[in-house]
């Protein structure tokens, strides 16, 4: 299998994994515990073809909003959404910024990049409401944005957690798989 064939079969199991593991979190009712924010990061950091990189999540996290719109009409709600994907675009980005993927380096990252997804989330909900829908949860005031942050930290458990889990598990096998290939790189400009 050449270097391309590797990126392309990578990036598959990434989307795939991403797609079934929330929705595995949505079904479970277990919110936000998924590995779409660790394969963020970590397609950020590893990919050397950086469109390719924010496309892999953002593709992953289509994929499931359209499942969930057709399952249960649910995929595509409000204006919040948009800052869903653009959380997720930054999460890229701060995998660029990775020059080296130690476990220390990786943790922190992780912490950054679930920090920076509750941040982006929950101020797109708390905007919403600028834009009336039937989704719209709270006020436009600052008492709003409050609450809204408030009533987000349950969920932000998950990401934390999830984000820390799935970051180890996803930068421990591609060092493992480095170290046991004797390769530097993996990933191609795909």
């Amino acid at each position: 299998m050449n270097t391309n064939q590797k990126t392309i079969f990578l990036a598959t199991l990434l989307v795939l994994f991403a797609v079934i593991s929330r929705i595995m979190s949505i079904e479970q009712h277990i919110w936000n515990f998924a590995s779409i924010g660790a394969i963020s990061l970590f397609s950020g950091a590893i990919f050397k073809n950086k469109s390719f990189s924010f496309a892999l999540p953002l593709i992953a996290y289509l994929i499931t909003d359209i499942y969930l719109q057709v399952t249960r009409g649910t995929g595509f709600y409000d204006a919040s959404q948009f800052f869903v994907y653009g959380a997720m675009a930054l999460i890229v980005w701060i995998g660029t910024k990775m020059k080296r993927a130690t476990w220390y380096n990786v943790i922190g990252f992780a912490v950054l990049s679930s920090a920076t997804f509750f941040i982006v989330s929950n101020f797109g909900v708390w905007f919403a409401g600028f834009f009336p829908s039937k989704y719209v949860m709270y006020p436009t005031t600052l008492t709003g944005l409050i609450d809204c942050f408030v009533a987000g930290i349950p969920f932000y458990k998950n990401t934390f957690a999830s984000d820390i889990v799935f970051s180890g598990v996803l930068f421990g096998l591609y060092a493992f798989y480095a170290k046991f290939t004797k390769q530097t790189s993996l990933l191609a400009s795909v």
